[in-house]
């Protein structure tokens, strides 16, 4: 089947054609800065590519705009299209697109404010252009279904937890699912043998949203992010796990609104809080950190704490370690967060080659040759999951 794979933020529109029976690539690209004054687009298919910019005031002309191209460089034979969904009232397990879904999406705004009205306007816009082509939303939650009931429970009243769903969900579930297939991949690969099942398997998402993920014999067992996105190791603007009775504080003492607090919680919180910098991206930090100012390190040690702090929690929840993998932008790329967070580790196993974490490019082995465990980095591949899942979802829904 050709399936395209969405991932959509509020400002952009990424993509990636998938022929998911050989597993090849056929096309990518992505639209930036969708609703401002001009955004900047850049498509490649095959050896025929284009970029520059194009005006899109929303999702919309960007979405049509790379169908366009799409029709362009090949003959376009579209069976689906997977969108890389974050959450939904009532789903929690990937599901063709209908009214239900959608409604499921419009119910968890509050929760997933920069998320889910991306991706309906996405979806929207897809219904509007292509009306004959199934459309599957594969939800970040679907991998952690798996989590026992005592990991997922957040010590609620019990008549919260049964009238709204509160507990542990967890995101990032295509991230985490592809690592735990590829990182056996790897080892094996690297002539490495993997010395006991099941596999005992901690996968760190690390980027401008991070996660990670404990993972036995291939399913997950814990996760840390909670019942939104907001929850976990920080974020690069959303503060991860925090006090229930801080934002209770803030509204009663200090007069601060629902609106102010989700706002200043999701853009000025996280690395971005404490380092002061906009955005919290982290060459941002590293960057500015080496200039000497101390809050931009103070938020790079915070960060590398809370990842360290996770990884020990989830040895210990596993019962060992026999993989740590690192994926995502930052986990992929940086080095130094990598070192931060390796340091000390031999008493669990981790030892960390300084050279092969520094020359690692794409995909590696980073432990040194007596580490009890190995350490590597796994290059995402979210949306070969997306696809994946929504070429089962179609194929399913025509076998019955």
């Amino acid at each position: 089947m050709n399936i395209l794979a969405v991932n959509a933020g509020s400002s952009s529109f990424k993509f990636k054609l998938f022929n998911t029976a050989n597993e090849t690539v056929l096309a990518q690209g992505a639209v930036e800065r969708i609703g401002g004054n001009s955004s900047a687009f850049q498509y490649r298919s095959g050896e025929i590519s284009a970029e520059g910019a194009l005006k899109a005031p929303d999702h919309l002309p960007a979405v049509r705009h790379a169908i366009d191209f799409l029709k362009k460089a090949r003959s376009l034979r579209l069976d689906g299209v997977g969108f890389k969904t974050v959450f939904a009232k009532g789903f929690t397990r990937s599901a063709l697109i209908d009214e239900h879904v959608v409604a499921g999406l419009e119910a968890y705004i509050p929760v997933m404010p920069l998320h889910n009205p991306a991706y309906l306007a996405c979806i929207r816009t897809f219904q509007s252009l292509t009306p004959d082509i199934p459309l599957a939303a594969v939800f970040e939650t679907a991998f952690h279904e798996t989590v026992p009931p005592h990991a997922r429970e957040l010590g609620l009243p019990r008549a919260w937890v049964e009238k709204h769903g509160l507990r542990r969900y967890g995101f990032h579930g295509a991230s985490h699912r592809w690592t735990s297939e590829r990182a056996p991949q790897l080892m094996k690969e690297h002539g490495l043998k993997i010395g006991r099942e099941p596999l005992r398997l901690i996968s760190c998402h690390l980027g401008g949203s991070s996660s990670l993920c404990a993972v036995l014999g291939g399913k997950s067992i814990d996760v840390t992010m909670s019942f939104s996105a907001q929850s976990g190791v920080l974020q690069g603007s959303r503060c991860g796990d925090l006090d229930p009775f801080i934002p209770i504080y803030l509204m009663s003492v200090h007069g601060m609104s629902v609106e102010e607090l989700s706002r200043e919680l999701m853009t000025n919180a996280g690395l971005a809080g404490v380092s002061g910098i906009p955005g919290g991206d982290l060459r941002d930090l590293l960057d500015a950190a080496g200039k000497g100012e101390d809050n931009a390190a103070l938020a790079l040690d915070a960060f590398h704490y809370g990842v360290k702090k996770a990884v020990g929690a989830y040895a210990a929840a596993l019962g060992g370690v026999d993989i740590l993998a690192f994926t995502g932008g930052i986990g992929e790329r940086s080095a130094a967060t990598r070192h931060a967070v390796c340091a000390d580790m031999e008493r669990l196993g981790l030892k960390l080659d300084a050279a092969r974490n520094e020359t690692v490019q794409g995909e590696g082995i980073l432990s040194s040759n007596d580490s009890e465990a190995a350490i590597m980095t796994v290059s995402a591949n979210e949306e070969y999951i997306v696809a994946r899942e929504t070429a089962r979802l179609i194929q399913e829904k025509g076998d019955r």
